[in-house]
């Protein structure tokens, strides 16, 4: 390459720019009502959810607690974040009623799948 020592740091440097999200995560723009629902269905399955940002603001960072190990999924600002919220409420209705129906069983902070020897 080039004499610049530095050249392969600002190579690096300006990809990494361009990865960046031009508009910042921001809740606010995300429906309030699919916000709740998520909320709602995570309680009633025992669990929980942690709402955030990445670290530099650039992304949402959505905590689930409750459906086995926990976990953060991200999420960009272009992405639809409601539909998201709406899946992930749909995910803890769907463990409530396998709660309920006893197709699985709660250990301590895990669900275990009965009979399929799946988490």
């Amino acid at each position: 390459m080039g004499s610049d020592p530095n050249e392969a740091r600002n190579r690096n440097a300006s990809r990494r720019n361009r990865r960046r999200q031009s508009t910042p995560a921001d809740w606010t723009g995300v429906s309030a009502d699919a916000i709740k629902s998520a909320i709602v269905a995570a309680s009633n399955a025992g669990g929980a959810i942690r709402f955030g940002y990445t670290s530099d603001g650039g992304a949402y960072a959505v905590g689930i607690y409750g459906d086995g190990d926990p976990y953060t999924e991200f999420y960009t600002p272009s992405e639809d974040l409601d539909a998201a919220l709406l899946d992930i409420m749909q995910s803890f209705i769907d463990l409530a009623d396998d709660l309920a129906t006893g197709k699985v069983a709660r250990t301590g902070q895990d669900t275990q799948k009965r009979g399929t020897g799946r988490k």
